[in-house]
């Protein structure tokens, strides 16, 4: 039977895999602290999360705009900006990238926006 893969929420969940891994959790054990420690790491250093309402809201503003067959700058930088801080990605703006790469990190902020 295959397992199923847990997705990593944040920087606690990583933690917690390593000290699995080294088997340093076989020696101190379970212990309420450690999970307490590791629900406050996935909160301060979250791997993805979801738009907070004034992202919201400029995400909708850019879905409902007029002319769909085109990304103003300040459009870009939005985008931009979601992609860092809502799914930790690394990107930069990109003024030479094509119509393909805008619209695949369109879809990915979609599907955060959906989600919720």
């Amino acid at each position: 039977m295959a397992r199923k893969k847990r997705t990593k929420k944040g920087l606690g969940d990583t933690v917690a895999k390593i000290t699995e891994v080294t088997g340093i959790k076989k020696l101190v054990g379970e212990c309420e602290g450690c999970n307490k420690r590791q629900e406050k790491l996935n909160k301060l250093f979250p791997y993805k999360r979801n738009l907070n309402d004034s992202e919201r809201k400029e995400w909708e503003a850019f879905l409902n705009r007029p002319n769909q067959n085109k990304i103003e700058l300040e459009e870009t930088k939005l985008i931009v900006r979601l992609l860092k801080d809502c799914l930790a990605m690394s990107v930069k703006p990109c003024y030479t990238c094509g119509v393909s790469t805008w619209k695949t990190w369109i879809n990915k902020i979609n599907k955060v926006y959906d989600r919720e």
